[in-house]
């Protein structure tokens, strides 16, 4: 499991969980919108948490009103947020506690969002051009225990905004926005256990390096920002010692200093894998006599190895390209 990391310097990362507390597998949504101008961006669980929140203002048995107001009432991505990072009223109302002025901003935070609806949806209508077949799940707009979570389920993404700054919900969204619903149009090509695979007996840090890496570079070509901006500059400057680092250690299974943590080098921010993954992948889209195929074939990414191979990523980083 990775580490909660603030959003702010978070990874996107898109999580399946395996099954739900009975033991039953989940299956991805089939609701799913062709059309990324009627994309839906559900807010009823924000709603139904300020309700909950004046209510704690009135007084009254402060769990009890979470449990019933909030968590009882989930959507179909509450309920998935539940399952995979074990949100309770109990860790809700401790957050709201340790942090009563970011919660007393989530009306407007709220109202921001809104605002930038329209900005969201040229983003995935963005998508839809460079990937034909895509289409959209809900994306759920959530409060959870300050977490600061951006990621991806079976019923569409899931963004908690309790943590975030105004300037961050109009600025940094949009980009990570885009980086989960790539991951959705993965899911989509190769089906969910396929998808899942990779954080069980199939996972390497190449794996891990290439799906993140694919949102990354749509992510990129939609807004002209990775979620990773910081990491590309990094890896811009220092790319031909980490590819030969990232050799030895990317078909192993740990992370290590590449993603979901605090590297141990103090100059390294969080995350380089990302970029290194978006560079491969750009390389293999660059190589590509097809482009259409070429889009089809990253978006189906099974076999890490040999889209390495056939990317000629590595004889790019030799020659000093980018």
């Amino acid at each position: 499991m990775r580490p909660f990391i603030p959003l702010a310097a978070a990874a996107a990362a898109l999580v399946l969980v395996p099954g739900n507390a009975h033991g039953q597998q989940m299956t991805l949504t089939d609701n799913l919108e062709p059309d990324p101008s009627r994309a839906a961006f559900v807010q009823i669980d924000v709603r139904n948490f300020l309700r909950a929140f004046e209510m704690l203002e009135s007084g009254g048995d402060s769990l009890a009103i979470l449990q019933a107001e909030y968590v009882d009432r989930g959507s179909p991505g509450l309920n998935a947020f539940i399952l995979r990072y074990e949100l309770t009223a109990e860790r809700l109302l401790n957050a709201i506690r340790k942090y009563p002025s970011d919660y007393a901003a989530v009306a407007e935070k709220s109202a921001v969002l809104m605002e930038q609806v329209d900005r969201y949806r040229e983003a995935y209508a963005e998508i839809k051009r460079l990937i034909p077949d895509a289409a959209f799940p809900p994306t759920y707009f959530l409060i959870g225990a300050h977490r600061g979570i951006g990621s991806g389920s079976e019923e569409g993404p899931l963004v908690t905004i309790e943590g975030e700054s105004i300037e961050s919900l109009r600025g940094e969204f949009t980009p990570m926005l885009t980086h989960e619903m790539v991951h959705m149009q993965q899911v989509q090509a190769i089906g969910l256990d396929k998808y899942r695979a990779i954080f069980g007996p199939e996972k390497s840090l190449l794996a891990l390096t290439i799906r993140e890496g694919i949102a990354e570079y749509f992510a990129d070509r939609v807004t002209g920002h990775m979620t990773q901006d910081e990491a590309r500059a990094f890896v811009e400057q220092h790319e031909s010692e980490l590819w030969e680092q990232f050799q030895q250690e990317m078909l192993g299974t740990e992370t290590g200093d590449w993603m979901w943590r605090r590297p141990s080098r103090p100059d390294q921010p969080p995350h380089v894998a990302y970029v290194l993954g978006a560079r491969i992948t750009a390389a293999y889209y660059d190589n590509a006599a097809d482009k259409e195929r070429a889009v089809r074939e990253i978006m189906a990414v099974v076999d890490s190895p040999a889209f390495l191979e056939r990317s000629g990523y590595g004889e790019r980083v030799a020659n000093g390209s980018r």
